[in-house]
């Protein structure tokens, strides 16, 4: 199964770039014809506007189960970098949860490390939307289930 949010971010950035870009340009003009005060209030705006790009942090998501090995890879929008922040069999999976923030949504996932100590990872999905997020998690536990049970089973 494979999720992702690529279109949906892409399409945000490029609008919310495009807002920029209009408010810069109504900011020259306007200091253009000496409405100094007017144009500190569009500057005002454009850097709420990318105060608010900040915060959001665009990462893209992509989800990848390919029966043994989960797969996730998070970057941000226009790095492109494609290695998977998160790639571990699913026998070594003990507990995901969705944890929602006031302006990001993250997976969590804990597991046992090599070491086997518990380690925690916090994957951002901020703009998954919540048909993605209930796939994702349902194939993740369904996943986590199944191994479990062949596990025990192998054991006996």
């Amino acid at each position: 199964m494979k999720i992702n949010n690529k279109k949906k971010v892409i399409n945000h950035m490029i609008f919310q770039l495009v807002v920029i870009g209009l408010l810069l340009g109504t900011i020259i003009a306007l200091r253009f014809f000496d409405y100094h005060l007017i144009s500190m209030l569009f500057v005002f705006i454009t850097l709420l506007v990318l105060l608010y790009g900040k915060l959001k942090n665009r990462f893209i998501f992509e989800y990848e189960n390919s029966g043994e090995i989960l797969s996730i890879k998070s970057y941000q929008w226009l790095s492109g970098c494609k290695k998977p922040s998160f790639e571990m069999p699913h026998r070594k999976i003990l507990n995901i949860e969705i944890k929602e923030g006031i302006l990001k949504k993250y997976l969590v996932i804990m597991f046992s490390g090599s070491s086997e100590k518990v380690l925690r990872m916090d994957i951002d999905i901020t703009f998954c939307n919540d048909n993605q997020v209930n796939l994702l998690f349902k194939d993740i536990k369904k996943n986590m289930t199944i191994k479990h049970h062949e596990f025990i089973s192998d054991r006996r």
